[in-house]
């Protein structure tokens, strides 16, 4: 239950986020936050991240509705410890963020630029699905730790 509460949570503050964006704000129009660091600016990205695949709008909404397919089936599937929920929540919600985009724009709306590091611009959604794969990816790591580390039981 866990992972769909959150998939809400993420996607609903994405599609918030992007709707005063998209109504407050013209394409690439850039509103310093804090000057010389972070900016909000207004870009429609066709891509993925980097804005790798930027013509191939079909295969990245082939992807995301894998993703989220993948997502329901593991959490279906599986008894998940609560950090895994958490992840997968994360993911879900950022991918059906992103995934809405597609669909209605062609496009998914970015509008968080890091200036200081000239970051490519990006969305919550997309911070959240990296948030998510980290979070699985570490918990798996240490998962894997804890495993060697236990004594083996001799037969």
């Amino acid at each position: 239950m866990l992972v769909y509460v959150l998939a809400v949570v993420v996607f609903g503050l994405d599609q918030l986020i992007k709707y005063i964006v998209r109504t407050s704000m013209a394409v690439n129009q850039e509103i310093p936050i804090w000057p010389h660091v972070l900016v909000l600016d207004y870009i429609r990205n066709p891509g993925a991240a980097w804005g790798m695949f930027g013509n191939d709008r079909w295969l990245l909404i082939l992807i995301a509705l894998m993703v989220i397919g993948a997502v329901i089936y593991v959490q279906s599937r599986y008894r998940l410890r609560r950090v895994y929920q958490v992840g997968l929540g994360l993911v879900l919600g950022g991918a059906l963020g992103n995934l809405l985009d597609r669909i209605l724009y062609g496009k998914v709306i970015d509008y968080i630029y890091f200036q200081v590091i000239n970051y490519p611009v990006f969305n919550l959604a997309d911070s959240a699905i990296v948030v998510g794969v980290l979070l699985i990816l570490l918990q798996t790591l240490r998962s894997g730790r804890n495993e060697e580390q236990k004594p083996s039981e001799e037969k």
